[in-house]
């Protein structure tokens, strides 16, 4: 990777990563650019996982396009890619947003009869018993992620574990809470979880 610090400019990396396929050029490419994109996105208000994700993403866009790529400046590029990234972020978000908005409007729109109060306490119910299933790890991570909305990465910095277990407690958490769920309205679970 040094190797190529003092003299190669981008142009130069970029040509011996599409006619050679060498990593150290692409390395230093990644290494020259990924806090500045770190910072940009950053910027946004985005979680630290989330930003990592865009840059990560925009690198191996980068990658897998190596041989077909045609860039007059290299920061240009990369700085436009991450902006589109976060476009699809953002639209992905805002589209996740309205589905729970409706499907709490929709709720809340419905007259609460006595057994859709009944039905739904009964859900709340189930929710906590469903956690009490869960290791005391397992129901930390679950309750940081879904009812606090943390991101992966601000539960594995608050509980003082690694990103990799924070993944494995969330898949563990969600599977036992589908398996206790079936059946019930997708809507309903999610105003339930919501306002546990």
């Amino acid at each position: 990777m040094a190797k190529y610090a003092s003299y190669c400019t981008d142009e130069m990396l970029l040509d011996l990563i599409q006619r050679e396929d060498d990593r150290a050029a692409f390395a230093e490419l990644y290494d020259r650019y990924w806090k500045m994109l770190i910072d940009m996105a950053g910027k946004r208000g985005l979680s630290m996982e989330s930003t990592e994700e865009i840059v990560q993403n925009v690198f191996v866009d980068l990658y897998l396009r190596r041989e077909t790529i045609q860039v007059n400046s290299l920061e240009a590029y990369l700085r436009t890619a991450v902006k589109y990234q976060l476009y699809k972020t953002y639209r992905s978000q805002q589209v996740h947003d309205n589905y729970v908005n409706s499907a709490i409007y929709t709720e809340q729109l419905e007259p609460l009869t006595p057994d859709t109060v009944l039905e739904t306490k009964q859900l709340q119910d189930e929710i906590s018993r469903a956690t009490e299933k869960m290791s005391n790890a397992c129901r930390n991570v679950f309750l940081l992620s879904r009812m606090d909305q943390l991101s992966n990465q601000d539960i594995a910095y608050k509980l003082g574990i690694s990103l990799a277990m924070v993944r494995k407690h969330i898949t563990k958490s969600m599977n036992i809470i589908r398996a206790q769920f079936k059946g019930y309205p997708i809507n309903l679970i999610l105003a339930c979880m919501l306002f546990f």
